[in-house]
């Protein structure tokens, strides 16, 4: 099969995977958002594999497959101290999470025994099979496969697709403004979890207090986010254009926050003198419906995409561009 037919049909049955199990949040993660977030994983390992001069068709495959099993992955284990579980090689164990529907990927996870596998092993297997059933090479096969399965935890000496592919998949994840929007949802997921007889509901205090829960999110909370960034995963980086990458995200971020603060104040100002402070972004997008809708909404919503045509983009429909300011994901929203 051609390069670029068999691209968009593997992309075609990722998105008809994660519309296998129905919406809702599972460790830190959606459905749209783990689509968002292979097409974004996509484009960066693309420009890190240019850079360290990598095989594309390889890092390609591997980051448009590499979380294929992901979905599988529910909730972390814990003892009865309610600490997580881990392996012998650190990894967290997670509670099995089954389809409510099925297709050629969960009939194959099926038939190989993958149940209970970490996502990165289950993945591999996977997509060694799905590639090798459209005709490609056996070598290219185990080299995406190997990629795949190196992404969590990469080893020393590992090949320059492996590498690109763990940088790529932990930039997106963790350092610039995708990772940002995705803490902005994870903040307030949480403080919807954990709220007490009497709290005022999240959605309440944005639009009676945005101070109160604004000023120590974006003054505190951000700020020590991206230092840990740079403290925890900067160094664990295995190429030095993903470095370089990570370095600038960095940057834009902490612009952004002091950006953010301005902002903040100058939406005190107001406040106090009688206006709505509508002109604090941050607040302004917490009052939207999408944003409040926080299950399963694409980063895109966010970025210009003021919504997708009825029913989703639609397999093979491209979604509106928006204004090009902030490219958070993929060229398309992950159709309902």
């Amino acid at each position: 099969m051609e390069h670029t037919a068999l691209i968009a049909e593997l992309d075609e049955l990722v998105a008809e995977t994660y519309r296998l199990w129905d919406s809702g949040w599972v460790t830190f993660n959606w459905r749209s958002y783990t689509y968002d977030h292979v097409q974004r994983v996509r484009g960066l390992a693309r420009t890190l594999c240019m850079r360290e001069e990598g095989d594309p068709l390889v890092c390609e495959l591997a980051s448009l497959l590499h979380d294929i099993t992901k979905p599988y992955d529910g909730e972390h284990v814990v003892d009865a101290e309610g600490k997580r579980v881990v392996d012998a090689n650190g990894f967290w164990h997670n509670a099995p999470r089954p389809p409510a529907r099925s297709n050629e990927v969960t009939a194959l996870y099926d038939a190989l025994g993958l149940a209970g596998q970490l996502h990165n092993v289950s993945g591999a297997v996977v997509a060694e099979h799905l590639l090798r059933r459209r005709g490609v090479d056996a070598v290219t096969c185990e080299r995406v496969a190997q990629a795949i399965h190196d992404h969590l935890r990469t080893p020393s000496g590992a090949p320059v697709e492996s590498c690109c592919l763990s940088d790529a998949d932990t930039i997106d994840a963790n350092i610039g403004l995708p990772a940002f929007v995705r803490n902005i949802y994870i903040h307030l997921h949480f403080r919807d979890q954990r709220l007490a007889p009497g709290d005022v509901p999240t959605d309440v205090l944005l639009r009676e207090a945005p101070l109160d829960y604004l000023r120590p999110y974006i003054c505190e909370s951000l700020p020590l986010w991206s230092e840990g960034k740079q403290r925890d995963f900067v160094p664990a980086l295995f190429t030095a254009a993903g470095v370089r990458i990570a370095q600038e995200r960095l940057a834009a971020l902490t612009a952004t926050w002091d950006l953010l603060r301005r902002e903040l104040d100058a939406f005190e100002v107001a406040s106090k003198r009688g206006g709505d402070g509508g002109g604090a972004p941050l607040y302004a997008t917490s009052r939207r419906s999408e944003y409040r809708r926080r299950d399963d909404l694409s980063l895109r919503d966010l970025a210009g995409c003021r919504s997708c045509p009825p029913g989703g983009a639609g397999l093979g429909r491209k979604a509106p561009a928006g204004d090009g300011r902030l490219v958070l994901s993929g060229d398309r929203c992950l159709p309902p």
